[in-house]
């Protein structure tokens, strides 16, 4: 079996990737030597969850679930967990074929499928309440609490801990740089179990620190480009430590984003919109409500559409939720965000409290996402559009892990 490094960059759209890539000389030099995809698909909807079980999946979200940040658990919306992903996935049917998989704080994976796990560090950030109207039981999955995350002890044999990472929730007047240094530091643990001689098959890394910057500061914006070269810096780390260590030739790497980005100034307040009591979620530019009665879904519905709003028809849902759920979305060429009124405003529409977000109308250019393939089992091309379920078999193809994925390898 072949060896591969996963990257998730979160948030860099193709458009912002390219407008930057000479000052990401690492990426680019990654992009040159290998497969570049000019355009991946985001999911539908594209926002981080979907956009990270994507990675892993060879399937579209209707048969994973995950087709929001958020899903209908049959009471309310609440954020997804590894374990809703109702599929296989690429740790688990390398697992099942005999390869290590270390899953260094990727989202949605499984321990279970792993030879070592961390979780994410902003998983205290989808534990705080105030993210949720209340927040609900099945979070407590993030935590991974009585799952054995390192079955043969592989952390302790080079002195490392889980505790060695920071937690950027504990000062979030400085999350933005202790996320950087989270980020750093989940790499340098990888790097360091290579450099021990444990060598994964499969290892799942992210950069999550980029999508906050983003919103916090929109797309062209200094604080934004740091945080971009700061990412480009630390996958250069990582290939330089590889290097010394004798392993870079022996990695593949496929490096992309869970979504792409972009200024969606105005916001509709669904609170406000909305009859009272109505259960709603939004992903961006996108809208799942669950009625309460086919009264109440006129209501919605024609409330919606009275503010230029569209009702979203393309596949989505997984089959079971398909006649239960409404899905709307903004119109093409709009650029609007569903909200909560947080300012007290008192107005339908509003200001968005981003600077820059995700979850676009589908097909909207500025939420397509960058994605490079590179290494000794990846040809030198570049192609100019894929579909995110084909990313997963291309890292199958790539390590030569057969699965059950009817869609195409990229390469």
């Amino acid at each position: 079996m072949n060896k591969l490094i996963l990257i998730m960059i979160d948030g860099i759209s193709a458009k912002q990737f390219h407008k930057m890539r000479d000052k990401l000389p690492h990426l680019n030099r990654l992009a040159q030597q290998g497969t570049q995809v000019s355009s991946l698909t985001p999911e539908v909807c594209g926002t981080s969850y979907p956009g990270r079980t994507s990675m892993i999946v060879g399937r579209p979200p209707s048969e994973h679930g995950i087709y929001g940040n958020k899903i209908w658990d049959g009471n309310v919306f609440r954020w997804s967990n590894p374990y809703d992903v109702r599929t296989e996935t690429i740790a688990s049917l390398t697992h099942e074929a005999g390869g290590k998989v270390f899953n260094m704080g990727f989202g949605m994976v499984r321990p279970e499928d792993c030879s070592v796990y961390l979780s994410p560090w902003w998983v205290d950030d989808v534990m705080i309440r105030g993210r949720d109207d209340q927040a609900h039981e099945a979070n407590k999955y993030w935590t991974m609490k009585g799952k054995n995350l390192d079955p043969e002890q592989r952390l302790d044999q080079v002195g490392l801990s889980k505790d060695d990472i920071v937690n950027p929730m504990d000062n979030r007047s400085r999350m933005l740089e202790l996320g950087s240094l989270a980020d750093f530091q989940l790499i340098e643990m990888a790097a360091k179990l290579i450099e021990s001689g444990q060598t994964p098959n499969l290892l799942l890394l992210e950069i999550a620190v980029t999508d906050y910057y983003l919103h916090q500061f929109g797309t062209d914006n200094p604080n934004t480009e740091l945080s971009l070269r700061i990412a480009d810096a630390q996958v250069g780390t990582l290939i330089e430590r590889l290097r010394n260590a004798g392993q870079l030739e022996q990695y593949n790497f496929a490096i992309m984003s869970d979504h792409g980005h972009t200024l969606m100034e105005e916001a509709i307040h669904c609170d406000l919109l909305l009859p009272e009591g109505t259960r709603w979620s939004s992903e961006g530019s996108m809208l799942f409500v669950h009625p309460r009665s086919a009264a109440e879904a006129t209501e919605v519905t024609k409330r919606l559409l009275a503010e230029g709003m569209e009702l979203w028809s393309e596949p989505l849902l997984p089959d079971d939720l398909k006649s239960e759920m409404l899905v709307f979305s903004c119109p093409e060429g709009q650029y609007i965000s569903f909200e909560t009124d947080l300012k007290s405003t008192g107005k339908v529409r509003g200001i968005s409290k981003y600077r820059s977000n995700h979850g676009m109308r589908p097909g909207t250019e500025e939420d397509y996402r960058f994605c490079i393939f590179s290494g000794p089992n990846v040809p030198q091309q570049t192609v100019d559009f894929a579909e995110a379920i084909q990313i997963a078999p291309t890292i199958a193809a790539i390590l030569g892990v057969e699965t059950p994925w009817t869609a195409t390898s990229i390469i």
